[in-house]
């Protein structure tokens, strides 16, 4: 008796992780649920605590999923271009929600790379930046921070965290997916505010305008062209035209222009024709130099 009691015994300890293994499979998606609303109680007697990072990944995981499902599939997108003789407008931040939903350390590079950028623009935009091309993000935002009397409690507070955790990826260090995806959270909240900055927006209207010293229009200045900028004010409600003096060649119709001067040149009394209607107009008493760089360049 007490040798088939040993076999009995034999048969069930093999037995018990097959059985186990079969558990598992069978309700894994319950189990999965289950952990993934657990933060603090026992498992099999053992004490645990899973604490905040689970709920706020399954939660932002959630966020991101909605996002990319309401985003057009490529045929959408393709149609759309067929339709419209004009393409559709870049979107970053879908960009980045995007490839946040394949790799979450992707999307937090991608969305840093666009954060400097914009930030580079929004101070080329209001003439903050000056000719300067190596600023960093953290300085063009104190820089923006100044001149706009404060960025919102939420921006700032968000910045830090963003910045910390891009830096631990960008030089190699490490952090879970629930880290990132928080910071990619704040760092959209950071480039929307960005973007909403107030500024005027100055398009080349057009890059090459004939200059006069006189009146007349009989004698060209020949040291300079008149670039005419398509200027809307920061809210978008006005649109004007002006003209300044340049002797840059790097300005192109439609393209988004800095804010940007030389002191180096400078012209009096000037006049032109205007591309549009022929018709003689003053440019300017006395003007700077204008050279704006392109913007999608900064």
């Amino acid at each position: 008796m007490s040798e088939l009691s040993e076999l009995i015994r034999a048969i069930a300890s093999l037995l018990w992780p097959a059985f186990a293994f079969i558990v598992l499979y069978l309700f894994k998606s319950q189990i999965a649920d289950a952990i993934g609303r657990i933060r603090k109680g026992k498992l099999l007697g053992q004490e645990i605590e899973l604490g905040d990072s689970l709920e706020e990944l399954r939660q932002k995981a959630l966020d991101l999923s909605n996002e990319v499902n309401s985003l057009p599939t490529n045929e959408e997108v393709k149609s759309e271009l067929n339709n419209n003789s004009e393409s559709i407008p870049h979107d970053p931040i879908k960009e980045i929600i995007h490839e946040a939903a394949r790799s979450p350390k992707a999307a937090l590079i991608l969305l840093a790379t666009e954060i400097e950028r914009e930030s580079k623009q929004v101070l080329a935009s209001v003439g903050l930046l000056k000719g300067r091309t190596n600023i960093s993000f953290i300085q063009a935002i104190a820089e923006l921070d100044k001149q706009y009397g404060g960025l919102a409690g939420h921006v700032s507070s968000g910045i830090t965290y963003f910045w910390d955790i891009r830096n631990k990826l960008i030089h190699g260090g490490k952090t879970d997916d629930a880290n990132i995806l928080s910071a990619i959270d704040s760092g959209i909240t950071i480039l929307k505010s960005l973007q909403a900055m107030p500024r005027e927006t100055n398009v080349v209207y057009h890059p090459g305008v004939k200059l006069y010293s006189d009146q007349e229009c009989k004698n060209e200045i020949t040291s300079a062209k008149g670039v005419t900028l398509e200027s809307s004010s920061p809210g978008g409600a006005n649109t004007f035209y002006r003209i300044f003096p340049t002797t840059k060649t790097h300005f192109r119709k439609g393209i988004r222009v800095a804010w940007e001067w030389s002191n180096e040149n400078r012209w009096g009394n000037t006049w032109y024709r205007d591309p549009d209607n022929n018709e003689i107009k003053p440019a300017w008493n006395s003007a700077l130099e204008f050279v704006g760089r392109n913007l999608d360049e900064i």
